[in-house]
């Protein structure tokens, strides 16, 4: 069972969203986070942690959308 969900859920694009998406939460926090007197802008941590999260919903939307695509293409 814990397969088929991995299986279904996280595959390259997701993997790839994830990682585009912690490097850019780094960098943002690098640049501008760290200087922040906001609680969720300053910490490291809950940056990475909202970069995995909207890296894994962005990519996750992307294959959807790739894949449904082919998939109405194929039906006709």
């Amino acid at each position: 069972m814990n397969s088929d969900f991995f299986k279904k859920n996280f595959n390259h694009f997701h993997i790839a969203g994830v990682l585009i998406f912690v490097v850019l939460a780094v960098f943002y926090w690098y640049k501008s986070g760290q200087f922040s007197e906001y609680f969720f802008k300053n910490n490291l941590v809950l940056v990475i942690i909202w970069g995995i999260l909207v890296g894994w919903i962005t990519a996750d939307f992307v294959f959807h959308a790739r894949h449904d695509k082919d998939d109405n293409q194929d039906k006709k």
